[in-house]
């Protein structure tokens, strides 16, 4: 019980970058159809900034993984007169 809930708020995190990593996959596919002469940038955009989340952003779901795996233990280790 204590894992679940040590791991409660790296999993919500990891889940919400996956399910944006989602929503930018189908953005980057719809703009990718329609960038071919676009003239006001907005396709080319959206590609460009679905690329920053690939590289920049849903690489942190390693460490929440990482984070997730590690248990409770350490976070359970100190009594409450230690805190």
């Amino acid at each position: 019980p204590e894992a679940i809930g040590a791991a409660a708020v790296d999993y919500l995190d990891m889940f919400g970058y996956t399910a944006l990593a989602f929503m930018w996959a189908k953005m980057a596919k719809a703009a990718a159809g329609n960038a071919e002469g676009d003239t006001s940038g907005f396709y080319t955009g959206k590609l460009k900034t679905a690329r920053f989340y690939f590289d920049r952003l849903l690489p942190r779901t390693v460490a929440l993984g990482e984070s997730i795996r590690s248990g409770a233990d350490a976070m359970m280790a100190p009594t409450a007169e230690e805190i």
